[in-house]
């Protein structure tokens, strides 16, 4: 491609020029010129190809990511509304589950209340039952407890009369045993009197008979001197002593 001045040459000049550039080159400037040509339509048709080529990838490429976008947008919608769905979905199913949880949570506990109250009750009349068992086995027992008393009452009653008659009965034969022991005493003790008085008097008359003796025998001793010591050899006495 030639590149031409911005200004138009005069055209004297230009006709001048013209005719030196032929004489002197001729037809290589013409072939030359004629390839540049050449060159620069086939250079433009290329660019022009190229321009509408790129162009058209452009567009394709501009349509692909349109489409694209659109579809991924599709898809993101999609994606989203099916998340949300899915959200929603699994909020309900777990709202249902909460409710449901919930519901036999509270069902459970009425059910554990029910059952606690007829527990309760139960354990109740079962008590009341107990309490009125032991109340009847404790009347039972106060009813027994008030016969045996009355019955060992009667009894101490029955032998403390018992007893009383034979300490009265005992108390009655110590005092005839006692009254027959001193009446004993006393008749001993009128014989020791008496004996006494009888020893008392044979030992008065003893004496006096034995006094009376032994003065006769003082009075007759210088006589009956001689005869005594010879007897009393005889008999191997000692002297003074009495005959038997």
């Amino acid at each position: 491609m030639s590149k031409r001045p911005s200004e138009a040459p005069h055209p004297v000049e230009a006709s001048s020029m013209e005719q030196v550039r032929d004489i002197l080159f001729g037809a290589q400037l013409k072939d030359l010129e004629t390839r540049f040509q050449r060159q620069e339509e086939r250079f433009t048709r290329e660019i022009n190809d190229a321009r509408d080529a790129l162009k058209k990838r452009l567009d394709s490429l501009e349509n692909f990511m349109k489409s694209e976008n659109a579809s991924l947008l599709n898809r993101i919608k999609d994606e989203g509304a099916e998340r949300d769905s899915e959200i929603k979905n699994e909020q309900r199913e777990r709202f249902e589950a909460l409710k449901n949880e919930q519901r036999e949570r509270s069902e459970g506990l009425k059910n554990e209340q029910r059952e606690r109250a007829d527990a309760f009750a139960q354990l109740t009349k079962e008590l009341a039952s107990a309490v009125e068992s032991f109340e009847r086995k404790l009347a039972k027992v106060s009813s027994v407890l008030d016969t045996t008393e009355r019955e060992l009452r009667q009894l101490l009653i029955t032998e403390s009369g018992s007893l009383t008659d034979k300490v009265e009965e005992k108390y009655r034969e110590a005092l005839e045993v006692v009254a027959s022991t001193a009446a004993q005493i006393r008749h001993d003790m009128v014989y020791r009197s008496a004996l006494s008085g009888l020893l008392n008097d044979v030992a008065v008359k003893l004496s006096n008979q034995w006094s009376g003796e032994l003065g006769q025998m003082m009075l007759s001793e210088p006589c009956a001197e001689v005869p005594r010591k010879g007897r009393n050899s005889q008999t191997g006495g000692e002297p003074g002593a009495p005959d038997a």
